[in-house]
């Protein structure tokens, strides 16, 4: 903001032009006109810090957008986690279903070489016999 004291210049007063609040050439400054004066560059002042302000919310929206894009983004990539995440362990789940079973199978099949080789094909050795299993 200007003080109330005139403008010097190097230059004539017939070479210069006016300012403003200048009344007459090298005249002093009428204080109604310093005032609007003022009020002028106050006025370009604040609508200045507006288009300042402005640009500064312009940029804000467009980080926003950015960010609104990111997090659909990264929420889309969330969902399809989960859905290959719970293929995944049904998947698992059933491969070890196959496990526990190719291992119970393979016992019995090893439980029944174990009878066949102690007692023969029929079984006929591992039979009690009548007498209370005294041979004579």
């Amino acid at each position: 903001p200007r003080t109330g004291a005139a403008f010097v210049s190097a230059t004539p007063p017939s070479a210069r032009t006016k300012s403003p609040g200048e009344s007459s050439p090298g005249g002093p400054l009428d204080p109604a006109m310093d005032s609007i004066t003022r009020v002028h560059e106050d006025l370009r002042e604040a609508t200045d810090m507006m288009r300042e302000n402005l640009a500064q919310v312009v940029d804000r929206g467009e980080h926003l957008e950015l960010l609104v894009d990111k997090s659909d983004g990264i929420s889309n990539q969330a969902r399809q986690f989960q859905k290959q995440s719970t293929g995944l362990r049904k998947a698992m789940w059933w491969k070890n279903v196959r496990s526990m079973l190719t291992l119970a199978g393979s016992l019995v099949v090893l439980l029944m070489l174990v009878l066949v080789w102690r007692c023969g094909f029929s079984l006929s050795h591992c039979k009690s016999s009548p007498t209370g299993g005294a041979a004579a």
